[in-house]
């Protein structure tokens, strides 16, 4: 029997383990200043250190995670500047990208993001606190990467992964936060995202960028909000 290759058969777990620990991260199992153990990842996954130490070492490139000075592999503790800039990129890449798709589309994928937008207003409403959190990230995340996975440009589909797994730490702790919930902006957001699925069928690409931008900065300040900020830096 031909032995497999090393080399490959470890890449490919270390590919695995590196996009289990973005999904962990995007469904905010992990929170800003969070430790990160290596052997307890490699204990978790079933495998050696180092399968999960080269998965870390690509989150680190990605900033998704960081190694301290003293050694020590962490979440980064995003700064509001820091924030502030993935939204701007955010906005820019994702209004972008959302023009892009609906331009090239299929109408079975039209036909998807309709049934993913109407996922939405169940996902954020009427759910005990822990479940309506999942939910709300996951109605979200899969919304958006449904877009920018098909927009065409692979570039595009990279960044917008990129900065969605290296802020989903500050956007769970935003979730967690014990603040009165802002009812008004969970209608307008299952809202907009139905309107992006009618706008989307008519392919036109600069109102469906309009209303993708107008989407994440209003969850911005949603966000910010919960965090005591607000959009010209002061606290609340």
């Amino acid at each position: 029997m031909t032995e497999p290759d090393a080399g490959k058969a470890s890449h490919t777990l270390s590919g695995q383990i590196a996009d289990a620990l973005r999904q962990r991260l995007l469904m905010g199992e992990f929170l800003p200043g969070a430790k990160v153990s290596l052997r307890s990842l490699a204990a978790g996954f079933g495998t050696s250190m180092q399968p999960v130490r080269d998965a870390v070492s690509s989150l680190v490139a990605e900033d998704a995670l960081e190694i301290t000075p003293t050694r020590v592999i962490q979440v980064p503790e995003l700064s509001r500047q820091n924030c502030d800039d993935i939204f701007r990129m955010r906005v820019l890449i994702e209004g972008d990208a959302a023009a892009l798709f609906v331009r090239r589309a299929s109408e079975q994928e039209f036909a998807e993001l309709q049934a993913l937008s109407e996922a939405v207003r169940p996902a954020q409403l009427g759910m005990a606190f822990t479940d309506h959190m999942r939910a709300h990230i996951q109605g979200f995340n899969d919304w958006s990467f449904f877009v920018g996975d098909r927009c065409g440009s692979p570039l595009m589909m990279t960044l917008i992964h990129r900065l969605r797994v290296r802020m989903a730490p500050v956007v769970a702790l935003a979730l967690c936060r014990d603040a009165d919930e802002d009812y008004s902006f969970l209608e307008f957001s299952t809202h907009i995202m139905m309107e992006m699925a009618w706008v989307a069928r008519s392919r036109d690409g600069e109102r469906m960028r309009d209303l993708r931008r107008s989407d994440i900065l209003t969850y911005q300040r949603y966000l910010y909000r919960r965090l005591g900020w607000t959009l010209d830096g002061r606290l609340s």
